[in-house]
């Protein structure tokens, strides 16, 4: 298979907290035994939670892995030359069950 990029698919990376709801799990279809999913992580590339690629020529490594080989191709010039070989977002579903505090 083609080393070269194509739609990537990540594995998310879900978060238990405590105003989390089942939303997560119930409308978005997101596989978790934790009940009160607060947060699915869909893309992030931090030291301890990296996204882990699903699909293709890729599938298994991680997003981090995939930027050391390939970060300019990914993120484009202008964004490698200011972030490096580092993805500058999180993206991720947040689910409260409650109200929350304007800081969360």
């Amino acid at each position: 298979m083609s080393n070269s990029l194509y739609p990537l698919q990540f594995k998310p990376v879900l978060k238990e907290k405590i105003w989390g709801g089942d939303q997560l799990r119930t409308f978005l279809g997101k596989q978790t035994s934790i009940d009160s999913a607060g947060e699915s992580w869909e893309i992030a590339d931090l030291p301890d939670n990296q996204s882990v690629i699903i699909n293709g020529s890729f599938a298994k490594q991680t997003l981090s892995e995939l930027l050391q080989k390939k970060g300019k191709d990914v993120l484009g010039e202008i964004v490698h030359r200011t972030f490096g070989n580092t993805f500058p977002l999180l993206i991720k579903f947040i689910d409260a069950k409650e109200a929350l505090s304007i800081h969360v």
